[in-house]
């Protein structure tokens, strides 16, 4: 099938080539905007408007919709409320695995980058000290994260870790706390539990991660061991349009024999 082209111009950009015939439209439509997005837009940049690539590509605006919706539905393309529709970032499957997030997006070939918004020594709260075996009242670093991929924020993570196992951890580099926990503490992960739910994003939540409020998140609680002792209780809250889960699965109760 031939697509049409796009190149910008000033003010907009200039569609070339006419589209075929109308049984073909959409998908014409469709292309020129994956081209578009390809060749022009970077992730975060609003497409033209309804109303420009109906005059720009002489087809009505239900083809242009219909090919909207078609790449919003694929995740390219993501719809704000109120604002437009915007090119998406990266998205990430997980196979819920015990590594870090830096890890796993240089794994899957993105560029993954950690803001440390907060990090500080507090007591651990009843359920911290639950979660990581301590008495309430004993002393925890408090790690606060925005962690993105390839500039696009993808998580907020508060993670809690037990001073007695890491001190002067304050003074070290938050980025990545497993490896550190390796190198500098001869602490390595070995094994945890995880549980995900469902949740949607507050005001705050939602300017952190540059989504709208009341936008879908995927809340991962983890609890992290060494050998036998626990190194961290974290949460983190991922954007649902750009993290999804994968698992493998086997049937239950397989056959003796």
């Amino acid at each position: 099938m031939i697509r049409g082209t796009a190149r910008a111009r000033p003010g907009g950009y200039q569609f070339d080539r006419p589209l075929g015939v109308a049984t073909t439209k959409r998908a014409h439509v469709r292309g020129i905007l994956e081209q578009l997005i390809d060749a022009e837009l970077n992730a975060g940049e609003a497409i033209p408007s309804e109303r420009a690539l109906v005059t720009r590509l002489g087809v009505s605006r239900v083809t242009i919709r219909q090919a909207i919706a078609d790449l919003v539905e694929s995740g390219a393309l993501q719809r704000v409320h109120g604002k437009g529709t915007y090119v998406t970032g990266p998205q990430v499957d997980s196979r819920l695995h015990l590594t870090s997030f830096s890890r796993e997006m240089r794994d899957r070939g993105l560029s993954p980058a950690t803001v440390v918004l907060s990090a500080s020594e507090v007591p651990a709260r009843d359920e911290v000290a639950f979660a990581l075996r301590i008495r309430p009242g004993r002393p925890v670093v408090c790690v606060k994260r925005l962690r993105s991929a390839e500039g696009t924020p993808m998580a907020y993570e508060v993670g809690y870790y037990p001073s007695m196992l890491f001190p002067g951890l304050l003074q070290r580099e938050l980025g990545s706390l497993y490896d550190v926990f390796a190198s500098d503490y001869g602490i390595a992960a070995t094994s945890g539990e995880q549980t995900v739910r469902a949740e949607s994003a507050d005001a705050s939540l939602a300017r952190l991660l540059g989504i709208a409020k009341r936008a879908p998140l995927l809340v991962q609680e983890r609890v992290t061991h060494a050998g036998e002792r626990v190194i961290e209780a974290s949460t983190s809250w991922y954007r649902a349009d750009r993290y999804r889960i994968r698992m493998a699965i086997t049937p239950r109760g397989a056959r003796e024999n």
